[in-house]
């Protein structure tokens, strides 16, 4: 231990549920410098001892490389359903794969030793069955173990503790609901965990060399069906909970009635439901062995996540979600993100040439796009010569796996302060192209903008997507 004590750990979700018991838990040996977005969160709690805040775009490359620089380890937490501009085009398996492969490159750059990721319980399962948020971790984990940085996974399914969504979630529809319709789902077998003995892992994994780089099931209670954990979680707030069960999962309607009646928004109930269906226990190893004289009761877990009215802890974000989501309105900044298939052997360049070219074809007689001698692509209204957009190489732009422009003029984009991005990005674990655009601000209104342009870039994305697809054939 006297070799890692006061490192220094970069965490990625540091003011979420996870992270900000990770802090209090480890701050007595480690220093931490806490990555957010929010100007919001760095102002609140700015001045917190043992913790560095700092403001940082995790979708730009340059921003986290400079953030891990000098960091010892990193936590990544990170998980993408909530907004992050005014306009989000693309799903969050996407946006999470994208994430993902930024920050594992700026950590092997930034020479980080150690990577901790927190995903999910897996089922075993083959890809075509498994639900798409339990195939997303799976992709993340594959692609933040492959590049040269370690890379240790800890899966844990539901987890207990003060400020916990998942289990707030339970905690709510029990006092609000005398009488569910349990959908199949609710058979499903799962396995929950207490937050300190999630902190406990993340300890014995940075401490104990020999658990470095493996990937590790983590279960503290008793494995029980979601049913039984919505009746025993009934029983400790003194309330009988009367069901009836159905046959069907009804993802769709339950979506709706979860949100309403557990105040979760429909956008994070819909992708952590439909995991559900599957049965998630923690499978036995030597990390799960090691927390076992230790572990948490499920009762104790209950009575420390709720407080005296037996009401849920609140999320640590509580505090500024509301003014997080006034800065990003006021912003009126664009984030698109589209997977596309790789064809065989394809550079990110030969990807941006292949889609000027394709732009032009496919608007002969309406645009073109002029590459210049200094790589600045200009997309011209042909006859009149009125630039459209003009994109500006960044100094990593001609990577074998990347190439970033600024979105540096045009009539149709503001200048802002960061500029806008567009990028292609080969992730070669996954064998596809990413199509990203990240901060553009639009030059028309909001409404017409998100009515035209907007729907109009994402017709054309889709369309490059199966002209490359036509390729891989």
């Amino acid at each position: 231990m006297a070799d890692t004590k006061q490192g220094l750990i970069a965490l990625a979700g540091a003011s979420g549920f996870v992270g900000s018991h990770l802090r209090q838990q480890l701050t007595d040996d480690y220093r931490f410098r806490a990555l957010t977005r929010s100007p919001n969160i760095v102002e609140r709690h700015g001045g917190e001892a043992n913790t560095e805040w700092r403001q940082c775009d995790l979708y730009s490359l340059p921003q986290v490389t400079d953030a891990l620089c000098g960091c010892d380890y990193a936590f990544y937490l990170v998980h993408s359903m909530a907004p992050s501009s005014r306009l989000m085009q693309g799903n969050f398996e996407d946006t999470d794969l994208l994430l993902a492969d930024n920050f594992i490159r700026a950590a092997e750059r930034a020479g980080v030793k150690h990577v901790i990721y927190l995903s999910g319980l897996l089922p075993e399962q083959s890809e075509a069955t498994v639900s798409p948020h339990l195939r997303s971790r799976r992709e993340v984990e594959l692609v933040l173990r492959s590049r040269s940085v370690a890379v240790t996974v800890l899966r844990a399914g539901v987890i207990f503790g003060a400020g916990g969504s998942s289990f707030s979630m339970i905690i709510n529809l029990v006092r609000r609901l005398p009488f569910m319709v349990l959908p199949a789902w609710a058979s499903s077998m799962t396995q929950s965990i207490d937050i300190l003995n999630v902190c406990q892992a993340f300890r014995l994994c940075l401490e104990d060399a020999s658990l470095q780089g493996g990937i590790y099931d983590l279960g503290g209670h008793e494995p029980m069906t979601y049913r039984d954990l919505i009746l025993k979680t009934g029983d400790l707030l003194g309330r009988s909970v009367k069901t009836v069960d159905v046959p069907w999962n009804c993802f769709k309607l339950s979506k709706h009635w979860v949100a309403l009646f557990s105040g979760v928004a429909p956008s994070l109930v819909g992708p952590l439901q439909e995991s559900l269906r599957h049965n998630l226990q923690a499978r036995a190893n030597r990390l799960l062995d090691a927390l076992q004289g230790s572990l948490v009761s499920f009762e104790t877990s209950f009575a420390n996540a709720v407080d005296a009215n037996q009401r849920p802890l609140p999320n640590p974000r509580s505090h500024t979600q509301l003014a997080d989501k006034h800065t990003i309105k006021r912003a009126r900044r664009v984030r698109s993100i589209q997977r596309m298939p790789r064809p065989m052997d394809w550079t990110a360049a030969m990807v941006i040439d292949t889609y000027g070219q394709w732009l032009t074809q496919r608007f002969r007689g309406l645009l073109r796009v002029e590459t210049q001698t200094d790589g600045r692509l200009r997309f011209v209204i042909r006859g009149l010569g009125i630039c459209l957009l003009e994109l500006t190489p960044t100094p990593y732009s001609k990577a074998q796996d990347r190439c970033a422009f600024y979105i540096s003029g045009g009539r149709l984009a503001k200048q802002v302060d960061p500029p806008g991005r567009l990028e292609f990005r080969i992730i070669q674990p996954c064998e596809c192209v990413m199509a990203s655009i990240h901060g553009y601000a639009p030059t028309l209104p909001w409404w017409l903008y998100a009515n035209t342009q907007a729907r109009m870039h994402l017709r054309v994305m889709h369309a490059f997507g199966r002209f490359l697809a036509s390729k891989t054939k």
